[in-house]
């Protein structure tokens, strides 16, 4: 039987003993947010003077600089693209290199083929065997220049390569792999995996990456066995940022890098990028002027720390075992084994138990306090997941994009509501009794540690270090009220240091989808303050959580007055001149993504007001603005059949492929009804599923269509004849869309494949 006027008197001893945790928490929690903000920015720039065994973020720049030529994009198999590789091969000659053009022709999953140009030179270790590749890519998409995506990883590459030459050589050789058509689906590092002869040679690979112009560079992705590469990577870097979160999270997103094709075939590897300002990706913003020094500093600290220490192992016979892992702020490393991370999460719920047992055994709390904690932890998760919903529905007007312009004010209101919510859920149940709190948010969280130490390893230790922290600390101070903010507060500090760099990055790699992201997670760790909440006096408990959501809305309105776009961060508008040869009728064509065209660009052309499917084979759900063009004399494409047969109920076809206006990129489309059982292009074997539209067409594209045309082979299981589609692609518009172009404001750009022409026709197979 509980004794409810006892109980209330006990809360009364805990508000005049204890009170005060609360607001320090949060004071001190604040302060920890603050400590990561600044811990998590990128490198001071180095200058020109530094030793040269060390990187200098200027004199990569400088390197950058000659290698850009005049900035303009240089995509896959352009005449731009050529020059950009001969300012690489010219570079690595200056530095006393060797380079070599590894040639090569590969195709994507996604059906995208070309002609790729490798670039790559060798640094000798002072022993034979196994190299260390350091890797980055040098094409750009059509769209921009592509200078933070990747060329800042090249120009990093050269640096670091001329800083590993100025000091003592490496054990392992280090072998500089440049790359051709990463953009158009990996196409330079699939050749050099199938074709080159140094793929045999390759004992681990370092990449370097870019998915923004700014921000810290960070080790997002490990592949093969990365238990040894963590510390040989951490124990050498200034400011190792770095989690087997980040690894967990792009393991299940539909994202590839040039690491990709290495991890599938088990070889070890670290993978960097920095990914603030993704407004800047694949888009002409993508340029010198928005390439952050200090990110293309801490990308080559990060590229010479790796090399240097994994160049020291035995690449030959690396240990076995992947790693859980996470950086303290920057300052080192944590790692352990993962197979521990099972043990170590029981131990945490084992501590956890021990201190709830023990607390109940003299009497602390009363068994029906536990369902109050345990509920104040459902709750509390429930409430801040629906006050993150209905933020992400309200702001869904200031962010038509996934990224928008200023996301400050949206950041702080996507902390502050669930944290309001978490706190008033807390408050209402605070009848439980802090030591009732205390163990069913413990409780709780010990248990989803348990769970993702089996799920999801990489992720875990977020529950079960806290957790672990919270078990020592309640076996030994939950017999007082001082005593149980004590065990409160510490486990909520260790969960800060260690929560708020992962919390901080996820807008930036997700956008909105991470704000909301983020405010569940802000109120699944704002449970430990609950007990703390118990511990305040009634002030406290009502007002807080008033006061905070009451500042959430402040930030919201913000957010929401704020413009999404501007000319620093620019909407995604590209223009497209599309000619059908058929019909001898043009268009322009603007994809809006689903927004409200310009007015300045209304005024230029009259588009029409309802968005359309834009081709017969588009996607289902896409929609493009639309206006009729002047029709221009582009000779159409070709897709000519020099052999056809059938046998057994098979027909086998071979087709030439070409663009008489000399456009370097052709495509096919090909409908579902051909039934396609096998197509190669330039004799090489393409994935059945290419680029699949709404289920009825498979799209193939040369993207280095030679003037002669290229060659595909088909076998189909529909022998009657069937209409297929031929096109060619050329970047930019024609002269007459001069005035178009103009009038797209500076708060829009192109983006991926940039403002194209595209010739199409109609052919019968």
């Amino acid at each position: 039987m509980i004794d409810r006027g006892a109980t209330r008197s006990a809360v009364g001893r805990e508000e005049t003993g204890a009170g005060r945790w609360l607001g320090l928490a949060l004071a001190l929690l604040a302060l920890v947010l603050v400590l990561a903000v600044v811990r998590t920015r990128p490198l001071e720039p180095k200058p020109q003077d530094v030793p040269l065994t060390e990187f200098s973020a200027v004199r990569a720049r400088e390197v950058l600089r000659t290698l850009l030529i005049d900035g303009s994009p240089h995509p896959t198999g352009s005449a731009m693209n050529a020059r950009v590789r001969e300012r690489i091969l010219t570079h690595l000659r200056w530095m006393g290199l060797t380079p070599e053009v590894e040639e090569g022709f590969a195709c994507s999953d996604l059906g995208n083929c070309a002609r790729v140009f490798n670039v790559v030179a060798r640094l000798e270790g002072t022993q034979p065997g196994k190299a260390v590749v350091l890797m980055a890519h040098y094409d750009s998409v059509p769209a921009g220049p592509g200078v933070a995506d990747d060329m800042a990883g090249v120009a990093a590459i050269l640096e670091t390569a001329r800083a590993l030459k100025a000091g003592p050589p490496p054990r392992s050789p280090v072998i500089l792999l440049l790359t051709d058509g990463e953009e158009a689906g990996l196409l330079g590092v699939r050749a050099f995996a199938e074709q080159s002869p140094r793929m045999e040679q390759v004992g681990a690979v370092v990449n370097l990456e870019a998915r923004g112009s700014s921000g810290p560079s960070l080790l997002f992705e490990t592949s093969g066995a990365d238990g040894w590469m963590i510390p040989r990577y951490a124990g050498g870097a200034e400011r190792p940022l770095s989690s087997s979160v980040f690894a967990t999270i792009y393991d299940r997103l539909p994202n590839d890098t040039d690491l990709t094709v290495f991890k599938s075939r088990g070889v070890p590897g670290l993978n960097f990028a920095f990914i603030r300002n993704p407004l800047h990706y694949h888009t002409p913003e993508d340029n010198l002027e928005n390439l952050s020094s200090a990110s293309l500093q801490h990308h080559g600290d990060n590229a010479l720390a790796a090399v240097r220490g994994l160049s020291g192992a035995d690449l030959a016979s690396p240990p076995p075992g992947r790693a859980v892992f996470f950086d303290l702020l920057g300052f080192f490393v944590v790692r352990w084994p993962a197979g521990w991370t099972l043990l170590l999460a029981g131990l945490a719920l084992v501590a956890v138990i021990a201190a709830v047992v023990l607390a109940h055994r003299r009497g602390v709390f009363a068994g029906a306090s536990l369902g109050g904690g345990l509920l104040a932890f459902l709750l509390g998760v429930v409430l801040a997941a629906v006050a993150a919903f209905a933020l992400q529905t309200l702001l869904r007007g200031a962010f038509p994009a996934v990224w928008a312009a200023n996301p400050l004010p949206a950041k702080v209101a996507f902390w502050l509501l669930p944290l309001a919510a978490v706190l008033a859920a807390a408050a209402w149940l605070s009848r439980a009794r802090s030591a009732g709190l205390w163990a069913g948010v413990w409780l709780a969280w010990g248990v989803v540690g348990l769970l993702l130490a089996i799920l999801a390893p990489g992720v875990s230790y977020l529950f079960l270090v806290p957790a672990l922290v919270a078990g020592v600390a309640g076996l030994a101070l939950l017999g007082s009220p001082s005593g149980r903010a004590l065990a409160s507060f510490l486990p909520a500090l260790a969960g800060g240091l260690l929560w708020f760099p992962i919390l901080l990055a996820l807008y930036d790699g997700l956008g909105l989808g991470g704000l909301f992201v983020t405010g569940v997670l802000v109120g699944l760790f704002a449970t430990t303050l609950a007990p703390l909440v118990a511990l305040a006096d009634r002030a406290w408990r009502r007002w807080a959580p008033v006061a905070i959501a009451a500042l959430a809305v402040v930030f919201a309105v913000v957010a929401m007055s704020t413009a999404p776009f501007s000319p620093q961060a620019p909407r995604p508008l590209p223009l497209q001149y599309h000619f059908d040869a058929d019909t001898g009728l043009a268009r322009w064509i603007a994809f809006a993504g689903g927004r409200p065209l310009p007015e300045p660009l209304r005024r230029a052309v009259p588009f029409a007001q309802e968005p359309v499917r834009p081709f017969p084979w588009s996607a289902p759900q896409a929609r493009a603005l639309a206006a009729s063009a002047p029709a221009l004399a582009l000779s159409a494409p070709e897709l000519t059949v020099l052999e056809s047969s059938v046998e057994a109920g098979k027909r086998r076809v071979r087709l030439r492929l070409a663009s008489p206006r000399g456009a370097h990129v052709g495509f096919v489309l090909i409908p579902a009804g051909a039934k396609l059982e096998s197509i190669r292009m330039q004799g090489k074997k393409m994935p059945l599923r290419g680029a699949g539209q709404g289920g009825q067409w498979r799209t193939y594209n040369h993207l280095s269509l030679p003037p002669e045309g290229g060659e595909l082979e088909v076998v189909l299981g529909e022998t009657a004849p069937l209409d297929w589609y031929v096109g060619d692609r050329t970047y930019g518009l024609p002269p007459v869309g001069q005035a178009l172009q103009e009038a797209r404001p500076a708060s829009a750009t192109t983006i991926q494949l940039g403002d194209t022409t595209t010739v199409t026709r109609k052919v019968r197979i």
